[in-house]
C-alpha cells in the first residue's frame, strides 16, 4: 500500500511538472478595459489589443504594446464601440465593432472607414485568405461574412448552425479553421472549404466555449476556451491536449512563433497575460 501511495504521489507530481513545463506565466499587465483580441504587427514588431470598454457608445479602443508587454500607448485608436477581432492586412488594421467592420490606418492611427454589416448580430473574429478576401465570424447568428478584395460591401458568406456559432477564425490554405463557441456542451474545432463551403468537424467531441485560434510552430493549432481559461493544442486529427490554464474569460489569443510567447487578453480581469510556451 505504501509503495502504491508513493507511486501515486510521484506520478501526480510528474504530471503537474509536465503541465507547468509546457507554459510559464511571465507577466500580467493590468489597466486595460475588457481586452478581447490580440494581433502582432510583424513589420513594426508591435502588439495591438482591442478593448471593449464598458459597452458605452464610443468607449472602446485599441492599445499598442511591444512583444515584451511594455504598454506604449493605451488609448492608441479610440472612438470604437465594442471592438473584438483584429486583423492586419496591407498596412491596414481591421476590427469587428459590434455590427460594423472598422478599417484603420496603422501609420496614422486613425479610422478611415466604417462598414455596416447588414443582418449581423455579434461580429467577432477576422481572417484573410491568400487572395485578399476578408472573413468575419458572427457568433450571434452562426454565420461567416465576407468582404471581397477591393470591395466596400460585406455580405453573408455562409449561415448554418453546423458552424456551431463560430468565434475564432483563421485561414490556412484552402480552408477557414473555426474555433466554435457551441451550445450547452461547447464547440468543436471545424474547417470550412473556401470553394465548396463544406464543413468538416476536426475535434472528436466538443472542447469548450472556444475563442482564439492560432497556428503552432508545427502546423497544429492553439485554441483558447473562454469558459475555463484553458488553452489547448489540437492536431489535424482532432486530438487535443491542455498546455495551460489561466482563468475564465481568456479571449482571442496571440501566439508568436519565433519567440514562443503567447498573449492572452483576460476580459473580465481587465488584464493581459504573457506566457512563454516551451515546446
Amino acid at each position: 500500500m505504501k509503495n502504491l501511495l508513493l507511486f501515486a504521489i510521484l506520478f501526480s507530481g510528474a504530471f503537474t511538472f509536465a503541465q507547468q513545463k509546457d507554459a510559464e506565466l511571465i507577466k500580467k499587465i493590468d489597466g486595460f478595459s475588457h481586452p478581447e483580441s490580440v494581433v502582432y504587427d510583424e513589420d513594426r514588431e508591435l502588439v495591438y489589443i482591442s478593448n471593449i470598454g464598458e459597452k458605452n457608445p464610443g468607449d472602446g479602443f485599441i492599445s499598442k504594446t511591444n512583444l515584451d508587454g511594455e504598454v506604449l500607448e493605451l488609448n492608441w485608436i479610440t472612438n470604437l464601440n465594442d471592438p473584438k477581432g483584429l486583423l492586419i492586412h496591407e498596412d491596414l488594421l481591421y476590427v469587428s465593432d459590434n455590427t460594423d467592420l472598422v478599417v484603420m490606418d496603422i501609420k496614422t492611427g486613425s479610422i478611415i472607414n466604417r462598414i455596416e454589416v447588414e443582418g449581423s448580430e455579434f461580429l467577432n473574429d477576422i481572417a484573410v485568405d491568400e487572395e485578399g478576401n476578408i472573413y468575419i465570424s458572427d457568433t450571434g447568428n452562426s454565420s461567416i461574412y465576407k468582404l471581397k478584395k477591393d470591395s466596400d460591401k460585406v455580405s453573408q458568406w455562409i449561415v448554418t448552425e453546423e458552424l456551431e456559432f463560430p468565434n475564432g477564425v483563421l485561414v490556412v490554405g484552402d480552408y477557414i479553421y473555426v474555433a466554435a463557441w457551441g451550445k450547452e456542451d461547447g464547440g468543436n474545432l471545424l474547417k470550412v472549404a473556401l470553394d465548396s463551403k463544406e464543413i468538416i468537424k476536426i475535434s472528436e467531441k466538443p472542447i469548450g466555449n472556444l475563442d482564439g485560434i492560432q497556428l503552432t510552430n508545427n502546423d497544429d493549432f492553439y485554441i483558447s476556451d473562454w469558459a475555463t481559461g484553458n488553452v489547448y493544442k489540437v492536431d489535424l486529427k482532432g486530438k487535443h491536449s491542455k498546455i495551460l490554464t489561466s482563468e475564465k474569460s481568456a479571449g482571442d489569443i496571440l501566439y508568436h512563433v519565433d519567440s514562443g510567447k503567447m498573449v492572452l487578453p483576460m476580459n473580465r480581469q481587465n488584464s493581459v497575460w504573457w506566457y512563454q510556451i516551451n515546446e
